[in-house]
């Protein structure tokens, strides 16, 4: 009987464990993060230089970019990348334009 209840014990436990893992790496937050990491990627790809100014926060797949660029077309096209990115639902773009 203490064995049984014992290995009841242990599978509800890895079964909870199984779900926390579960968890953290789905639903929106992994995703807000994924998003991010993929946004900073492609405006790395495009532009080495001026992705170093730029911070990206995604919060329920909307995307924010902030800091400062050198050109208007600069500031148009993060704006671009960061919205052609799979999964991102809106951009604020609040990127300056310091030449």
């Amino acid at each position: 009987m203490n064995k049984v209840f014992a290995l009841v014990i242990l599978l509800v436990c890895l079964v909870s464990g199984c779900e926390t893992i579960r968890q953290k790496t789905s639903g929106p937050e992994f995703e807000d993060t994924k998003l991010t990491a993929i946004i900073k990627a492609e405006l790395a790809r495009e532009d080495t230089a001026s992705v170093q100014a730029i911070s990206v926060k995604v919060d329920n797949s909307v995307a924010t970019l902030k800091g400062t660029v050198n050109s208007a077309e600069k500031k148009a096209k993060a704006e671009e990348i960061t919205s052609k990115v799979s999964g991102v639902k809106s951009v604020a773009n609040n990127l300056e334009v310091k030449p």
